[in-house]
């Protein structure tokens, strides 16, 4: 490839052929072109040159390349994505470390008081609505170092608030659904830990003494004082809507709301987080999953509203588009939640862009979803099978 040094570059010109950041990062397509901005933007961020195998020209030449149409994303803002992204992270391993913090105290000191859990969870619907899109990458959120019932209740507590939200629970209920998703699992700390940490299938006894955990949750919290609404929502965490849940074989029509959200919830942060005797589900195969047992182990209203808030592509989740290009899901619309909006991050045959393009799934049919990928398939060549 050719070289072509920043500073000999003009606006309103185009490459005939795509434009380099390096060996693998694709700036300009030969549809782009060259702005002032991008050029005060890389003298800022110090590359000296970018390369490319066509020449400089006045007019855009026709390519058969994948062309994505979109809202830029430049490497200012992808910087900004990031910072914020980072936020989020930072703040789940803060209330991770209070729930831990919060069962310690309670296994060693009998302590479990309610205004500083409703404190953090105030905390929490604060940065779902500011953080939303970041904070949602559940797949992404792990605080290392911490059992699975801290790093699972953490995730209830967030993907409950954001159902809440959704659904427009009014504040002090969503700080009761929130203080209950904090606590949904503190029953379970007065098992044995070889029942729940477990790296192999529990037997049927085993099986049956783990469903106790609701009962003593209930058990906890109304000795602690808690609210009636909060302590039902945990005894009602693990009932079905078919009735098939326990402990009480409650219908829908019959568990509390909270109970419900907490049902929903907990269910898609348990299948998309690692546990000691499997991997985990993709967010994408997880919203799948939970659709085909609609009705059934889930309550129809609070389903919708999870995949109103998660798309049936949820953010994070890594996707190929008609076109051949390949992104990640990074926004959705609660209206429409097959066609979120995707960052694209590489072409058809695997090159990545260095000014990544952020587009609206539902514009047109060669921007439509085709498949979820894995992070592993954004870079490989060739587009997949019809």
């Amino acid at each position: 490839m050719k070289s072509f040094p920043v500073v000999n570059l003009e606006s309103d010109c185009y490459f005939t052929e795509r434009a380099y950041l390096d060996d693998k990062y694709i700036l300009l397509s030969p549809e782009t072109p060259v702005t002032t901005r991008l050029i005060n933007r890389l003298k800022r961020w110090k590359f000296a040159q970018i390369r490319s195998d066509g020449a400089l020209v006045d007019a855009p030449t026709v390519s058969d390349s994948a062309t994505v149409e979109g809202t830029s994303l430049s490497i200012d803002q992808d910087v900004r994505e990031q910072s914020l992204f980072n936020e989020a992270k930072a703040f789940y391993f803060e209330l991770a470390t209070f729930v831990e913090k919060t069962f310690t105290n309670f296994v060693t000191r009998n302590e479990l008081a309610e205004r500083p859990i409703g404190d953090m969870v105030k905390q929490t619907i604060d940065m779902v609505r500011s953080h939303r899109r970041h904070i949602l990458r559940l797949a992404d959120m792990e605080a290392k170092g911490k059992n699975y019932i801290v790093n699972h209740s953490a995730k209830t507590a967030i993907l409950s608030v954001a159902v809440g939200l959704v659904i427009r629970m009014p504040p002090h209920k969503l700080i009761e659904l929130g203080t209950a998703a904090v606590l949904h699992e503190i029953g379970m700390i007065r098992l044995p830990p070889q029942l729940y940490m477990s790296n192999k299938e529990l037997t049927d006894q085993e099986r049956k003494a783990i469903t106790a955990h609701t009962v003593l949750g209930f058990k906890i919290l109304k000795q602690s004082s808690f609210p009636m609404s909060v302590s039902l929502a945990v005894l009602e965490c693990r009932e079905n809507a078919d009735g098939s849940g326990y402990p009480r074989a409650l219908t829908a029509d019959r568990i509390s709301q909270y109970g419900k959200v907490l049902m929903v919830a907990g269910s898609y942060a348990a299948l998309t987080s690692v546990r000691p005797y499997r991997e985990p589900t993709d967010g994408h195969a997880a919203i799948l999953d939970m659709l085909k047992r609609k009705g059934q182990m889930y309550d129809e209203t609070i389903l919708r509203a999870l995949v109103a808030n998660l798309s049936v592509f949820p953010v994070g989740t890594y996707v190929e588009l008609a076109n051949g290009t390949r992104g990640m899901v990074i926004d959705n619309d609660l209206e429409h939640p097959m066609t979120p909006k995707v960052r694209i991050i590489a072409g058809p045959s695997g090159e990545l862009y260095a000014e990544q393009q952020i587009v609206d799934t539902a514009t047109t049919k060669e921007l439509r979803i085709a498949r979820a990928i894995t992070a592993d398939d954004v870079q490989k060549s060739g587009r997949s099978p019809a």
